[in-house]
């Protein structure tokens, strides 16, 4: 017999994809990312390029090759424009780049060696707290060693009903002076 396959539709699978766990956090990391991003763009462009700018001379998206100039007429109308290459804004992409790829480094460092602190310090619990028991055991044993010595095994029941039989017969035994002769017939 041949199993019959439930067929999956599409908006089944997005279903399950959705509901997954994973999804929320990939969220989560694509909004931080992007707060991210605006961070970095901002320092490049607030902060680093001005000074860049002041070491070059004017502003990075100015720096370009122009391979074909523009063409004018006598009225100062633009008719052809200008081909140019524009490597300015290259270079400020790949600067932006390498701020972000070093930053992103930097944090990950930071947290990696958090955690790998946190691994050991914790197995330097583990380890005290083993060493701590260990140490203790052995305390122990001599403060067993002072006490006095172990009192004999407690009797068991049919030890215990022996000796009151006998004690009851003992009894018996002086209360009736007769029976001895009792016994003897």
């Amino acid at each position: 017999m041949k199993k019959e396959r439930k067929k999956s539709t599409f908006w089944q699978d997005f279903k399950a994809f959705i509901s997954r766990g994973n999804i929320i956090d990939l969220a989560v990391g694509l909004v931080v990312g992007a707060a991210f991003t605006a961070i970095v763009n901002s320092l490049v462009n607030d902060i680093i390029k001005p000074f860049i700018a002041l070491l070059v001379g004017g502003n990075f998206s100015e720096l370009v090759a122009v391979l074909r100039p523009e063409e004018v007429n006598e009225a100062g109308e633009v008719i052809v424009e200008a081909i140019t290459l524009n490597y300015g804004n290259l270079i400020m992409a790949i600067l932006t780049f390498l701020i972000d790829a070093f930053v992103i480094f930097t944090i990950l460092r930071i947290v990696r060696n958090a955690q790998r602190r946190m691994k050991e310090s914790g197995e330097k619990l583990k380890e005290k707290f083993a060493k701590k028991g260990e140490a203790e055991e052995p305390a122990a044993e001599p403060a067993q060693e002072a006490a006095p010595a172990p009192e004999p095994p407690k009797p068991t029941t049919e030890e215990l009903l022996a000796e009151i039989r006998d004690l009851l017969r003992a009894q018996n035994a002086k209360a009736e002076p007769a029976a001895p002769e009792e016994k003897a017939e």
